[in-house]
């Protein structure tokens, strides 16, 4: 038989949590108006924790709108002596060899509660590049990063872009399924553009860049 999880109610730290949750999910900032409807809450309550999580630096409010959006804070945290910022160490160099090798950006990706989520990216210097914020989440399902990480055997992919027309992808995987680094790096090129390599080209640059990280984490695969 076993142990069940204590149950305990912490209602200022989950109304704490809900407002962050609320503000990380929205593509903008948000109003006390806003948040207090949506998460179903007073105004004034919703108010205190606003001021404590300012005054805590995990959000600001926009000068001229008085709305609210999160800081990085979080994401400092959440990245702090974790191997997902050993990782961002150890891909950055060679990601600029991508870039510098193909003339286009490259970025890295996980999966992250469901969604692809890009936790880094290298930008090609040339005037015309497709470039995808760090940030960013897509259906993992219609992305070629998505389904390599999802695919226990694929270790690369070359596909077609389901969410942008006119756009080719590359990918490699970045550790494994099993291990506490998986990650997909990945190359997104405008098909249409001059001099855009062929996808051989772009995976060959892939290859070699994984050999190197995984080199550097000592990862064996």
């Amino acid at each position: 038989m076993s142990a069940k999880s204590p149950s305990y109610s912490v209602p200022a730290l989950e109304k704490g949590l809900d407002i962050l949750e609320a503000l990380a999910a929205s593509p903008s900032p948000l109003s006390l108006a806003v948040l207090a409807r949506d998460l179903n809450r007073g105004s004034a309550e919703i108010y205190r924790m606003l001021v404590c999580l300012e005054r805590r630096s995990y959000l600001r409010r926009e000068t001229v709108s008085g709305k609210y959006m999160p800081t990085l804070r979080l994401f400092e945290l959440a990245h702090a002596h974790s191997p997902l910022q050993t990782l961002l160490d150890a891909v950055r160099e060679p990601m600029r060899r991508v870039t510098d090798a193909l003339g286009e950006s490259c970025h890295l990706s996980v999966i992250e509660r469901g969604k692809l989520l890009v936790i880094g990216r290298e930008d090609s210097t040339e005037s015309i590049r497709l470039s995808i914020e760090i940030g960013s989440r897509f259906d993992p399902k219609k992305t070629a990063s998505g389904r390599l990480l999802l695919s226990a055997e694929l270790e690369s992919v070359i596909a077609r872009d389901e969410t942008i027309e006119g756009v080719d992808d590359a990918v490699v995987r970045i550790g494994s399924p099993r291990a506490a680094v998986h990650a997909a790096l990945a190359v997104s090129w405008l098909r249409s553009r001059k001099g855009a390599k062929k996808p051989a080209t772009v995976l060959a640059a892939l290859k070699a860049a994984g050999k190197t990280i995984h080199q550097s984490l000592g990862i064996e695969l």
